[in-house]
């Protein structure tokens, strides 16, 4: 069995008040199956671009694994609010197609031509969890490959909500933002380059990840978390990377928080090492784990002719 190796990973987030703007959405408003392109959409497709090789035919079999906390509900609200000023007649065609919180995965697939496996998750965690599904899409033989990840666009409704809960009391701002990765089988020669899945795991902590500060690794359940996901790995040497909603003074991107982590610090890192990422959700004590081995050197992009990088 060959490992699977992340091969291309792509980020698309909003870093402070400066707002979803054009340089973070592909260029495309409308879509021929759906119409009109939701943000969340446009956001998701911007990053996805730089995750599917440009000019290459897509096998059949390469699918998409997506996790979102917040999914469509702003259509959703949108939508009941048309209908109680003006009844359903007012209610636009493409909130039906687009209220939906698998939407953005079914257009992702559309207009890659991704026909393979289609996952939409949701929860906190369901970023990580997206792309532990996609890894398995992939060892069941379901798919050669998987575009897997998180994203979320909250409304202001939404945020505004959250902001006022005791676990984001100490929290930044919560933001937009999508990452993606490539997931694959390796061929004999990348097996010991780029960045290997190790394994992953899910179960209970006694103490939360928010409550543990820098002892983490010394935390019993942690570490047999980490050995239930590569069995015979204790955790030692192993840097632990502990996630959960309203870190304090950090912004948080729902969903997308663990794959932006992920990519930006993980797979970015210049130095090799073994990795295991943490995600804890609003359920106090359950988490999961996804183990990486990072070998020196950065995980790559696809850029597209005149793209905008951010």
């Amino acid at each position: 069995m060959r490992a699977l190796v992340i091969s291309h990973a792509a980020a698309n987030r909003v870093q402070g008040a400066e707002g979803l703007d054009e340089a973070r959405l592909c260029r495309e408003r409308r879509s021929k199956k759906v119409g009109a392109l939701p943000l969340r959409a446009r956001m998701v497709l911007h990053a996805s671009a730089r995750c599917v090789a440009p000019d290459t035919p897509v096998p059949a079999d390469v699918g998409v694994s997506l996790g979102t906390q917040f999914g469509a509900i702003d259509v959703a609200e949108q939508a009941l609010e048309t209908v109680a000023r003006e009844g359903f007649g007012g209610v636009t065609p493409s909130a039906y197609a687009t209220g939906l919180p698998n939407a953005v995965a079914a257009i992702v697939a559309s207009v890659h031509g991704l026909q393979g496996p289609n996952l939409t998750l949701l929860g906190y965690q369901s970023g990580l969890d997206a792309i532990i599904a996609a890894c398995r899409q992939i060892r069941a033989g379901n798919a050669r490959a998987m575009l897997a990840g998180g994203f979320d666009l909250p409304s202001e409704r939404y945020a505004a909500h959250l902001k006022d809960t005791p676990r984001y009391a100490d929290a930044g701002p919560i933001l937009p933002g999508v990452g993606l990765l490539w997931v694959r089988e390796a061929d004999p020669a990348e097996e010991a380059a780029g960045a290997v899945v190790m394994g992953w795991a899910s179960g209970h902590l006694a103490t939360p990840l928010s409550a543990q500060g820098q002892d983490t690794a010394s935390d019993p359940d942690v570490r047999a978390l980490i050995a239930r996901a590569v069995p015979g790995e204790e955790g030692a040497g192993v840097r632990i990377h502990a996630l959960y909603p309203g870190r304090p003074g950090l912004p948080d991107y729902l969903a997308a928080s663990a794959p932006l982590y992920l990519i930006e610090t993980v797979l970015a890192a210049p130095a090799p090492g073994v990795h295991a990422v943490l995600v804890q959700g609003f359920h106090p004590t359950a988490c999961l784990c996804l183990v990486i081995r990072k070998t020196a050197g950065r995980v790559a992009e696809h850029a597209l002719p005149g793209s905008e990088e951010t």
